[in-house]
């Protein structure tokens, strides 16, 4: 039976990215995004949940590359945000390692609470608003972290709305594609 749950995982998996790959941004502030990314000597990186982990791992590798590719040095430090603690599908720093993003150049791991005790702040306690205003660009990724860091500014949400009151809150449709600067 294993085999069968894997075969629908993997052609589910297909589907979606090719979705995704043949449409459009609902909201694409990509423009803003590349010049922050030029600019920035560091990086706050809140990850999406475990079944997305891989794709946060190739966009930071994509946005190193670029600079690479455009003579930035590549001494940007990297802060990746993982839950505490497994709750439903959160992403860990047992996951985050798994996956080999700790071999990320100068990267470093920091916690948010899975709402177990002593697994971190909150997202939108005043210690993760100190994370973010201390580092030049913050991506959020997936709409958890949406949800839980919307009140504040100077942030990128990459996502796609899953939900009506989420995509009536962005002003886009239910499975629209965004990537969101909050100023």
């Amino acid at each position: 039976m294993y085999w069968a749950q894997t075969a629908v995982v993997n052609l589910m998996l297909k589907k979606t990215i090719g979705d995704v790959l043949n449409r459009e941004f609902a909201i694409d502030d990509y423009q803003i995004f590349k010049e922050k990314i030029k600019k920035a000597n560091n990086l706050l990186y809140f990850v999406d949940n475990t079944g997305e982990i891989v794709f946060d791992k190739l966009l930071l590798e994509t946005i190193l590359e670029f600079r690479k590719k455009i003579g930035i040095n590549q001494n940007l430090k990297i802060t990746l945000i993982v839950k505490g603690g497994p709750v439903i599908n959160d992403a860990t720093l047992k996951d985050a390692k798994y996956i080999g993003m700790d071999k990320i150049p100068n990267v470093e791991f920091r916690i948010t609470t899975n709402r177990d005790t002593n697994t971190g702040p909150s997202l939108n306690s005043k210690e993760v608003e100190s994370w973010i205003k201390d580092h030049d660009i913050t991506i959020a990724k997936g709409q958890a972290n949406y949800e839980g860091l919307s009140q504040f500014n100077d942030i990128f949400f990459i996502l796609i709305t899953k939900y009506r009151i989420i995509a009536s809150d962005l002003g886009v449709k239910e499975r629209d594609i965004v990537l969101k600067y909050m100023k």
